[in-house]
């Protein structure tokens, strides 16, 4: 277990932006996305493929509602717009943690998007593979002092 030192406090926006670099990194370096990942992360690029929030809340309520961090105003960013909370997560938390990766026609085939994007994405490459679908993998994490437990690492996420 990694010291109280090593472990700092974050919060869902830093997650979801961790997540999304992550995701446009690999996106990159299938050939799918075109640039830098923070730049095109910046450019808010990763809504075409990561369209919701990175998760939310975990309790009695199941989908407990997360809310804002006193003295946090809510972020206009439309990549921050489905977030459910930004909050600073401390020990007691449970929180999911759930990226994903979506081929959504509606969004993909949106003319105004592909004009926006037109040099950040392989569009003959996605003309390809539109039918993929989507894929998203689901923690539950307990926040303690000594960093995330993972409460779900024993169920498998293999095919």
């Amino acid at each position: 277990m990694p010291s109280p030192v090593a472990c700092r406090a974050r919060n869902g926006v830093d997650i979801h932006f961790s997540a999304a670099l992550d995701l446009v990194g690999c996106l990159v370096d299938m050939g799918v996305m075109c640039g830098q990942p923070l730049s095109l992360v910046e450019q808010d690029a990763h809504l075409l493929f990561f369209p919701h929030g990175i998760g939310h809340m975990l309790g009695l309520g199941v989908r407990d509602a997360g809310g804002m961090e006193p003295g946090r105003t809510k972020d206009p960013r439309p990549c921050l717009r489905s977030l459910r909370q930004d909050l600073i997560l401390r020990p007691g938390y449970i929180v999911t943690v759930e990226p994903g990766l979506y081929f959504i026609p509606p969004i993909l085939n949106d003319p105004s998007r592909r004009a926006t994007y037109r040099n950040a994405v392989n569009w003959p490459l996605i003309d390809q593979h539109l039918s993929l679908g989507g894929v998203r993998i689901e923690d539950n994490i307990l926040v303690t002092d000594y960093g995330p437990d993972n409460l779900t690492s024993a169920i498998p996420k293999g095919i």
